[in-house]
Order: structure tokens, then sequence, then C-alpha cells
């Protein structure tokens, strides 16, 4: 009998040793498993934007004022990725940047929780075209005071090609005057970096200005070039092509604005005194 129940104990402690011997299956957690499942339901195209993101930075996706069905699933991906803890997020962003899945094992993640090997081949951004202009810094030419003419300056910006081929140029301003403008005429002077003018641009607007409305032109180099906006903003810009390059504008980095006339509906006009500028 004690041969039993020796052999029978023995046969006990040799099962539990095996059992706990045995690796215990780990798990996601449940903010992790659910961003795989997520990912997993994407279509190949979406998870290749997903990956792209995850190598461009992993922003977050602006969702801010969007109602809660125009928001895609790749965004609440993303989203949720963002969201979830520190090392989950990191093993998660790993593995889409091309990192393998090592460290979402180590977050208790499987094969089937992370689905399949994705058939989409995450090809570089292509390059993009340089912008054939560049913008000079644009500023006021003092520090501040009364508007020359009542003319307020809103805005502006002054750009040149590249090449040296060409620049162009927008301004917005207001009238402050109690009359009603019909013309203000502005001159954009284009410096190098020690101040130094090299050239002029002219912008002649003509019409009915009123006292205290804003007139626009378009307000950024990437809007003009884009066309968004009003087309009646070209009324206030100039530009200049020219078929070989000149050196003033190779060598500008500096812009200004100076108010030379403003005609009122009255007949009377106002230009800056010869010491002005």
């Amino acid at each position: 009998m004690k041969i039993r129940a020796t052999a029978l104990l023995l046969a006990i402690v040799a099962a539990l040793t095996v059992a706990f011997m045995r690796p215990v299956h780990a798990a996601p957690s449940p903010a992790l498993g659910r961003v795989l499942s997520s990912l997993k339901n994407l279509s190949d195209s979406q998870f290749e934007r997903v990956v792209r993101w995850a190598r461009d930075g992993a922003p977050r996706p602006d969702t801010l004022g969007k109602p809660p069905f125009a928001i895609s699933d790749r965004e609440r991906a993303q989203l949720a990725i963002l969201d979830l803890p520190a090392r989950d997020r990191q093993a998660v962003l790993d593995w889409l940047r091309g990192a393998g899945r090592s460290a979402l094992y180590a977050r208790g993640a499987s094969d089937a929780d992370i689905g399949g090997r994705r058939p989409v081949a995450v090809s570089p951004a292509p390059s993009a075209t340089p912008n054939p202009y560049r913008l000079l810094e644009f500023g006021s030419p003092t520090l501040g005071g009364a508007p020359p003419g009542n003319i307020e300056i809103l805005g502006g910006w002054v750009a040149v090609k590249r090449d040296g081929r060409g620049a162009h140029a927008c301004i917005s301003f207001k009238n402050q005057s109690a009359l009603t403008a019909t013309r203000v005429l502005v001159t954009l002077s284009i410096m190098d970096d020690a101040g130094a003018q090299l050239g002029e641009l002219q912008i002649d607007r003509r019409g009915t200005f009123s006292t205290g409305v804003d007139i626009n032109g378009w307000d950024s180099l990437k809007s003009w070039q884009g066309g968004v906006g009003h087309r009646g903003f070209n009324d206030n810009c100039n530009g200049v092509t020219m078929g070989v390059a000149a050196f003033p504008l190779l060598a500008a980095r500096l812009a200004t604005y100076h108010v030379m006339r403003v005609e009122y509906a009255d007949g009377t006009a106002w230009t800056p005194s010869p010491d002005a500028h």
C-alpha cells in the first residue's frame, strides 16, 4: 500500500511540474488588441496609408470639427494608435515602420492578433518638385506711426524666381481716410541682405475704395499659385517675367513697401514729402 501511495504521489508531482513548466499564452492589452483588430480590417490601400503615416512621424490626424461619420476608419485607427500607452504605441509604430513583430510579441500579441503579411509594398513618396519661386522676407519700412496717406497695408508678399527671371508681389490694404479713395499707388522695394535696394515693383490700384473696407490681394504665394480665392485678387498684384536672369533678383532677400500716391473722390491727392523715404 505504501508503494502505491508513493507512486500516486510521484505521479501527481510530475503532472504539476509539467503544468507549471508549460508556457502560459500571453495576450495583448485590450486597447492594443482593439488597435490590431482595426488595422487588420483596413483595406490594403488604407493600411499602406497608415504605414506611410507612421514612417512620416505619425502626426495626429486633423479631425477637429469633423462629425463622427466623416472620420475614416484609417483616421480612427491612427488616433487609437496614438492613444495607446507608450510601450504599446511604440511597438505598433515599430512594426509599421518595418522593424518586425518582435516588439508586438513582447507586448503579448500573436500572429493571429496581428494578421497576415500584407501584400502591399510601401514605395517611397515621390520627391516634391521645388517651387520655382522663393519668398523674400517682407515687412514694414518703419516701426509704426500713422499709415501713409491714410492707407493701411494689411499684408503682402514678394517672391522672386529662383532662376532670376521673374518676380511677383501682392498686397492687401485698407483706406483709413474719411474720404473715398480712387487710386492707391504702392512701390514694393526689393533689397539684398544688407538692405541695399536692388529693384522695384509697382502696384497701381484704381477703383472705389471706401473707408474701412479691406481691399485684398492673394494672401500667400501658395494661394496665388493654386488660384485659391477670388480672381479679383489679381488686381492687387503685379509681376515681371524676363528672358534672361537678372542679378538683382538672384541677390534679393528682403522686401518692403512705400505708399507713393493716394487720390480721393473729391479731387484731392496725397503724396509723401521728398524726405519721407
